[in-house]
């Protein structure tokens, strides 16, 4: 393609990224990727060089890329120039950052070493954002892995005092972090709200009810609750 002066695209990279990771050559995969990312960078910069002023949607589909990529250093340098441009930072620039602290179980950073779940909301209202649904999923998330189920249920009542409601992602991301923190009254509890709004349990929380059917640990009453659920 290169010698017949044919650019890859990024459906091109992914296409090359999916075939070595299927046949485990995953450094070949992290290297396309590593390339995509310089080459990223390089167009971001070159608008600089001339005289273009990269807008929000520019740094926000920069920083998720990085985010993705591992490379959290230059998502702070991101943030800085951010501001030193007059850019101020989006929901979706903050969800972002919080969905990566999270997934690698950087708790404490990606609450801005903020005490709670309502100090950091109040942090993003202050700045004059307001968190949209997957700002609020990323956050009930990361608290369910950490086991601060007791954040989770301050964070749904923020939505509800916000006029977000929980959607049904919202609700299989609790039920799931219920179960994986062995609370399975809080679990079915969450379940039944679930079911009464019309939502379903997806792939991932079916996968645990089957699970702990199979697991010989349940009591009868449990068993019988959990058929209802994924009958």
């Amino acid at each position: 393609m290169l010698e017949s002066n044919i650019k890859p695209d990024v459906q091109t990279y992914s296409m090359l990224v999916d075939m070595f990771c299927k046949d485990g050559c995953v450094d070949q995969a992290l290297s396309i990727l590593k390339h995509m990312i310089e080459k990223g960078l390089t167009i971001f910069y070159e608008m600089f060089r001339k005289g273009i002023t990269p807008d929000v949607v520019c740094y926000n589909t920069l920083i998720d890329g990085l985010c993705k990529a591992n490379r959290l250093s230059l998502v702070h340098k991101l943030f800085r120039e951010m501001r030193a441009h007059g850019i101020a930072p989006v929901v979706i620039t903050y969800a972002s950052l919080l969905d990566y602290l999270y997934k690698t179980a950087r708790l404490d950073e990606a609450a801005g070493q903020l005490e709670d779940a309502e100090n950091f909301f109040s942090n993003l209202l202050s700045k004059g954002l307001q968190p949209d649904i997957r700002t609020y999923n990323i956050m009930i998330k990361g608290f369910c892995k950490k086991g601060l189920m007791s954040e989770v249920g301050q964070v749904l009542r923020i939505m509800e005092e916000d006029g977000c409601p929980p959607d049904d992602r919202t609700y299989n991301i609790i039920i799931r972090g219920y179960i994986l923190n062995n609370d399975l009254s809080k679990a079915f509890y969450y379940c039944d709200i679930m079911t009464s709004k019309k939502f379903e349990a997806d792939a991932d929380t079916f996968s645990l009810f089957v699970d702990l059917l199979s697991s010989g640990n349940l009591s009868d009453s449990s068993k019988d609750l959990l058929r209802k659920f994924i009958s």
